[in-house]
C-alpha cells in the first residue's frame, strides 16, 4: 500500500479572463464586455462581465442580401445559425398574393453579416385547410402563420407553420383561417428536404363541434421543458364562413384558446397528456373581454431564467397585439405572464400584469438572457407602422422590471414596463419577420436580431415599400445598445461555467479577483459567492449552498473594491468550483466589471518522475541504432500528479556516456549551469508532456559541453569507437519539479547500462516503388 500523502501542490488556475472564457457562463442580464485593465491586474486580458444594457438597440444597419422579393406577413424563425422565411404576401401588379415560398440563408455568429445569399428551399406542400365544402381544397399558399423552430444539433431541426390565412382558390380574394400544421424536416445542412402534416389546431364553431376551424396571427412559441420539447399556440384570430345561401357571411372572431403538443422523435406533434397524436388544451388566455374578444398579431417571449439560487426556471411573456376585431378595433398593451410546470402546461399568473408604453400590434419581438426585444408595430392603435424599438428585463422574481424615474430624452415608458425608442429601425415596419441568432461567444456580441421585409408606412412618401420590403436590418445586442443614453439594468447575476478539478483530496484555498468598479459618482458593488462538490467532479456534482466571500480589500459596506481582490484561507474541500457574481449600481449610467477570477487549489500527491527503461537499440551484430530511454510519471508513494501541476516550464533529462577504457564515474544531483557534472548530453523536455502516468521516450539531444554545446546532437556521435561503454542517465536533473519528500526525488538517477558497440548504425525508411 502506498504510504498517507503527506506532501500536496498548490495549483492557481484561471477560471474566466477573456471573452471566449467568460461566454462559456450564465447570463442572467448581464453582458459580455471587452474591458482589459492590466494596472489593476497585470495579467488581465481583454474580456469582462458587467451589467446588461437596457437594451435599447439604437445602431442598425441594412444587410446587403435583401429578400428575392417584397414580403410581409410572413413567417421567420432561426436553426443555428440559418434564417428562414415562410410564406407571406407579395405584391404582383397593382394587387397582392400570398405564396408558398420558403428561404433561407446563413449568417455568421461573429458579426451577423450573411455568409451566403438567400436560397430557395422546398416550397409548402399544399394541404387541406379546412372540411367545410368550398373551402377544402388543397393550397399551399399561406401568410400570417405561426411559426417556430426546434433544433436538433449540428443545423438540424424541424420548422413548424401552423395555421394561417389561405384562400379558396387560386384566384379567390377571400381568405380564411386554415388549421393545417406543416413540418418542416431540416437536415445538418440546413436544407428542407420534407414537408410533412401535423395534427391539425383543434378549434371548432360553438354548438357545432364537427365543423373544425383554423387560426391565423397566433402567437406561436417553443420551447425545452425537462429535456423534451413542447409548441404552444396562443390566442389568434378566427376567420370563417357562417351560414349559407343569402345568410352567408365571414366572420372574425378573437380567440382566448392555448394550445400546446409535445414534439415527438420524429418531428410530429404528440398530446402530452397520453402520447396520441394531436393537442392538448390549456386554460384560456385570461384577456378581459367577451365574444368576439381574443389576441392576436401579439407576441409570446418564452426563455430560460436563472435564479440567484443558480437553479434555472422557466417562463412566457405575451406582449400586446389586437384584441377586437371589426370597424372598430381594439388593441392591447398588456403583458400577459405565464410559468411552466415540468409536464410543459402554462399556468397564466393572476397577480401580476405589465403594460407597454403604447398598444402594440404587428410587431416582432425575440428574448435573450433575461432581456426582451421588440420591433416595429402599429403603435396606439395607428394604421402605420413607426420605426420603434423596445426593451425590458427580467427581474430575479421572473417578473419584468417597472421603469420609473427619470428617463432618458426621446425615450418612452416611464410607468410601464417597457422602454421605447421611437425613431430606431432604419425604416418603419409592421407584419414584419423578426428573428435571434446568438454570437459565438468570441466577441462581445452576444446576439444579433434581424427584422426582415414587412410592410412600410404607407404615407412616409416611399412606396417601395407599401405592400412589402425586401431589407433586412441588423442589430446587435451587445453592439449597438445606446449605453452612454440608456444605461444598465440596476442588478444582474454572472454564473461560471462549473470547473472540474475532479483530483481526490483537494481543496479550495484562495479565490483572487479584479475588478473595475468606479464609485465616484455611484455606489456599485460585486457581491461574489461560491458554491463547491466536495465528493464528486462536475458531471456526477453535489452542490452545496452558495457561500458569500468577501474580498480581504473590501471595505465595510462593500463585498469587493476596485482592482485586486482576494478571499481569505478557505481550505474547502472541491472536486468542482463554481462561482455567482451579483453585479449591482444605484446609477444606470455605472456598471461595475468583473475582469477576471483565478483560485489557489492545494491538491496531495506530487509528479514523480523516473526512469521506466534505459539501454540501447541494437540491431544485429552489435549494431548500435540509439539509446532506449524512456522517462514516466507514476508515483508509488502518494497521488500522482502532473508535472505541470504547479507552474509551466520544462526540465532536463541528462546522460552520461563513458567509452571504452574510460572510468565510470558517478551522477549526483542536482546539476546546475555551472555544474554539469558527467553529462554528455542532454534533452529539454516540457512539464506538460508528462502528464499523470504517462511514458516518454527521449529522442531529442542537445550537447551538454563543448564547441556545440546546447546545440543538437546525434547521439550515436558519442559511440564511434567500437567497445564497451556504460551510460547512466537523469530525469529532472536541476530538480526543476517538486517530487515529494517520500521517494520522488531519490530516484531520478538510473543504473549503470553497460554494453557492447561493435559498431553504429542508422536506420533507414526507404519509399516503396512499384514497377
Amino acid at each position: 500500500m502506498p504510504a498517507s500523502s503527506i506532501n500536496a501542490a498548490t495549483i492557481q488556475s484561471t477560471i474566466d479572463n477573456t471573452v471566449v472564457e467568460f461566454s462559456r457562463g450564465t447570463f442572467q442580464r448581464t453582458a459580455l464586455g471587452s474591458l482589459q485593465n492590466t494596472a489593476a491586474s497585470p495579467k488581465d486580458l481583454p474580456g469582462a462581465v458587467q451589467l446588461g444594457p437596457l437594451g435599447l438597440l439604437k445602431t442598425w444597419t441594412t444587410l446587403g442580401f435583401p429578400l428575392k422579393k417584397p414580403l410581409y406577413k410572413m413567417g421567420t424563425t432561426a436553426i443555428g445559425n440559418r434564417l428562414y422565411v415562410v410564406g407571406g404576401i407579395t405584391p404582383v401588379g397593382n394587387s397582392s398574393q400570398p405564396v408558398a415560398e420558403v428561404w433561407s440563408a446563413p449568417v455568421s455568429q461573429a458579426n451577423g453579416q450573411f455568409l451566403e445569399d438567400w436560397r430557395a428551399e422546398l416550397a409548402l406542400k399544399p394541404f387541406k385547410g379546412a372540411n367545410r365544402v368550398g373551402f377544402d381544397g388543397l393550397i399551399a399558399e399561406v401568410n400570417s402563420a405561426g411559426v417556430t423552430s426546434v433544433s436538433t444539433g449540428g443545423g438540424a431541426g424541424y420548422i413548424y407553420v401552423i395555421g394561417g390565412a389561405i384562400r379558396t382558390s387560386a384566384t379567390s380574394t377571400e381568405t380564411f383561417s386554415s388549421y393545417t400544421v406543416r413540418i418542416g424536416v431540416v437536415g445538418a445542412n440546413g436544407v428542407i428536404s420534407d414537408w410533412l402534416e401535423g395534427p391539425a389546431v383543434p378549434t371548432s364553431v360553438a354548438g357545432d363541434p364537427t365543423q373544425q376551424l383554423g387560426v391565423q396571427s397566433a402567437a406561436v412559441q417553443a420551447i425545452t421543458i425537462g429535456g423534451n420539447n413542447y409548441i404552444y399556440v396562443i390566442g389568434g384570430l378566427r376567420r370563417f364562413l357562417a351560414g349559407v345561401g343569402a345568410q352567408a357571411r365571414y366572420v372574425d372572431e378573437g380567440l382566448k384558446t392555448v394550445f400546446y403538443a409535445k414534439v415527438s422523435g420524429n418531428g410530429q406533434l404528440v398530446k402530452p397528456s397520453n402520447g396520441a397524436a394531436g393537442w392538448d388544451q390549456l386554460a384560456d388566455l385570461p384577456v378581459p373581454g367577451d365574444y368576439p374578444t381574443g389576441l392576436w398579431d401579439g407576441v409570446a417571449m418564452a426563455d430560460h431564467f436563472t435564479l440567484p439560487n443558480g437553479t434555472q426556471t422557466d417562463a412566457l411573456f405575451l406582449v400586446g397585439g389586437q384584441t377586437v376585431p371589426g370597424s372598430q378595433p381594439v388593441f392591447s398593451s398588456a403583458i400577459y405572464r405565464a410559468t411552466f410546470a415540468a409536464s410543459g402546461a402554462l399556468t397564466w399568473d393572476g397577480t401580476w400584469q405589465g403594460t407597454l408604453p403604447q398598444t402594440l400590434a404587428g410587431f416582432g419581438g425575440v428574448p435573450y438572457r433575461g432581456t426582451l426585444y421588440a420591433t416595429g408595430g402599429l403603435p396606439d392603435g395607428k394604421n402605420e407602422p413607426d420605426r420603434g424599438v423596445l426593451t425590458s428585463y427580467v427581474e430575479d422574481d421572473q417578473r419584468l422590471h417597472l421603469f420609473n424615474g427619470d428617463l432618458p430624452p426621446g425615450v418612452l415608458g416611464g410607468g410601464s414596463h417597457f422602454l421605447k425608442s421611437p425613431g430606431t429601425l432604419p425604416a418603419p415596419r409592421v407584419f414584419h419577420g423578426t428573428a435571434l441568432v446568438p454570437g459565438d461567444g468570441t466577441t462581445t456580441t452576444s446576439g444579433f436580431v434581424y427584422v426582415i421585409g414587412g410592410r412600410g408606412d404607407t404615407t412616409d412618401g416611399d412606396p417601395g415599400d407599401n405592400n412589402g420590403a425586401t431589407e433586412v436590418f441588423l442589430g446587435k445586442i451587445g453592439g449597438s445598445e445606446d449605453v452612454s443614453t440608456n444605461g444598465y439594468a440596476y442588478d444582474a447575476l454572472y454564473f461560471s461555467k462549473p470547473y472540474d478539478i475532479d483530483i481526490t483530496g483537494a481543496s479550495l484555498q484562495k479565490i483572487y479577483w479584479a475588478t473595475s468598479i468606479d464609485r465616484i459618482t455611484a455606489n456599485p458593488d460585486i457581491e461574489l459567492a461560491i458554491r463547491r462538490s466536495p465528493g464528486a467532479g462536475c458531471a456526477n456534482a453535489v452542490w452545496t449552498d452558495w457561500q458569500p466571500i468577501k474580498a480581504l480589500e473590501s471595505d465595510a459596506a462593500h463585498q469587493s473594491a476596485d482592482g485586486l481582490n482576494t478571499s481569505s484561507a478557505l481550505n474547502l474541500a472541491a472536486r468542482c468550483f463554481q462561482y455567482r457574481v451579483y453585479l449591482k449600481t444605484d446609477s444606470y449610467r455605472i456598471t461595475p466589471s468583473l475582469l477576471n477570477l483565478s483560485i489557489d487549489v492545494v491538491v496531495p500527491g506530487s509528479p514523480d518522475l523516473k526512469f521506466k527503461n534505459v539501454g540501447a537499440l541494437k540491431g544485429s551484430g552489435d549494431v548500435l541504432l540509439g539509446l532506449d530511454i524512456l522517462i514516466e510519471n507514476v508515483n508509488t508513494f502518494e497521488q500522482t500528479l502532473a508535472a505541470d501541476v504547479e507552474q509551466r516550464g520544462s526540465f532536463f533529462v541528462d546522460v552520461c556516456i563513458f567509452g571504452p577504457g574510460e572510468q565510470v564515474g558517478s551522477l549526483t544531483l542536482p546539476l546546475s549551469n555551472q555544474n554539469q557534472g558527467c553529462s554528455d548530453a542532454y534533452a529539454d523536455i516540457n512539464r506538460s508532456i508528462m502528464g499523470v502516468n504517462a511514458v516518454y521516450p527521449v529522442k531529442r539531444w542537445l550537447a551538454s559541453t563543448g564547441l556545440n554545446s546546447n546545440k543538437s546532437v546525434d547521439i550515436l556521435s558519442f559511440f564511434k569507437t567500437p567497445g564497451t561503454y556504460t551510460i547512466i542517465a537523469s530525469v529532472d536533473s536541476y530538480n526543476n519539479i517538486n517530487e515529494g519528500t517520500l521517494g520522488g526525488e531519490d530516484n531520478n538517477v538510473s543504473q549503470t547500462v553497460t554494453f557492447n558497440v561493435g559498431k553504429v548504425g542508422y536506420a533507414l525508411s526507404l519509399p516503396i516503388t512499384r514497377r
